[in-house]
């Protein structure tokens, strides 16, 4: 695989683990119970820390819908040939998850002690996404550098070669007395 292909496949997967987190986050339970709730967050002092609980639905909405776009624009980029989306792409996905993984540290340490492992299990999948995205990103500037040296390069047309004769002009002349000869 070639440096185009695994950018094309890391704005595909930027999209569907996007997704796939977004669905994760927005269907998380925060209280337990049907009459009685029981919140699994402790009572913090810390504002920061209250602040990331209450929006985090908001962030995290917020965050995803801008690397959803920002995917698809790597994607249109890649097909068009244009560098300025394998710049802003990796630029993106290191701000998102630092940011992401900061939420999930600040909203980890106001959870409860009953449910710290799947507190821990969260801040996992996190890391391994963090994993994914950032082992990927030297292919994608890699593919950038590419087309910023020379974008006709990349392109399938700009490799193939133009000859100066016409193929069909090259032909010898074929016609039905050379297919056919003369049995007399």
């Amino acid at each position: 695989m070639n440096s185009k292909m695994i950018s094309i496949t890391v704005g595909i997967f930027s999209i569907l683990n996007t997704i796939q987190f977004v669905i994760f986050e927005l269907n998380q339970m925060t209280h337990i119970g049907f009459e009685d709730k029981y919140s699994i967050y402790l009572d913090t002092d810390s504002e920061v820390s209250s602040w990331a609980v209450v929006y985090r639905h908001n962030i995290t909405t917020g965050l995803s819908i801008t690397t959803i776009t920002i995917s698809c624009f790597l994607l249109f980029c890649l097909d068009k040939n244009m560098f300025i989306g394998l710049l802003v792409y990796p630029a993106w996905i290191t701000v998102y998850e630092l940011f992401s993984i900061t939420i999930v540290f600040l909203v980890h340490g106001t959870i409860k002690e009953q449910f710290k492992e799947l507190s821990q299990l969260y801040l996992t999948l996190h890391f391994l996404r963090m994993l994914l995205h950032f082992s990927a990103l030297p292919f994608v500037l890699k593919h950038g550098y590419k087309l910023y040296k020379d974008p006709r390069i990349v392109t399938i047309a700009g490799r193939r070669r133009r000859s100066s004769i016409s193929t069909v002009d090259s032909w010898p002349p074929v016609g039905l007395g050379s297919r056919y000869r003369k049995t007399n």
